[in-house]
């Protein structure tokens, strides 16, 4: 493969618990969330993948695990980005998400 192929760009990843920060409780599960992401990223034309994954954390309480969802997104702006993090973060009601941002070469082939 020729490197021509590619074009620079950016993936921003979201990783989002589904524990709520008051209960500690997963009270959206994640074809709900599923649903509540595909509603808005179909409304903003925003492409994106999602990635379920199991993970563990310590907090003020101790220790936990949750279920915890990575959003995969190119071809967005940052300003974007960040409303839909907090968006995301609002209707899980959880503490903190993680945005990663990562310069990459890319094809769609």
């Amino acid at each position: 493969m020729s490197d021509a192929l590619f074009q620079k760009g950016i993936k921003y990843e979201i990783f989002i618990g589904l524990k709520d920060k008051d209960t500690y409780d997963e009270i959206l599960n994640v074809d709900s969330f599923k649903k509540v992401l595909s509603e808005i990223c179909t409304e903003k034309q925003i492409s994106f993948s999602l990635l379920t994954q199991f993970g563990g954390y310590s907090h003020n309480k101790g220790y936990t695990t949750e279920t915890s969802l990575r959003v995969i997104i190119i071809g967005i702006s940052e300003d974007e980005l960040i409303l839909l993090g907090k968006k995301l973060k609002d209707i899980v009601n959880t503490d903190t998400i993680l945005i990663t941002k990562t310069e990459i070469e890319y094809s769609f082939m």
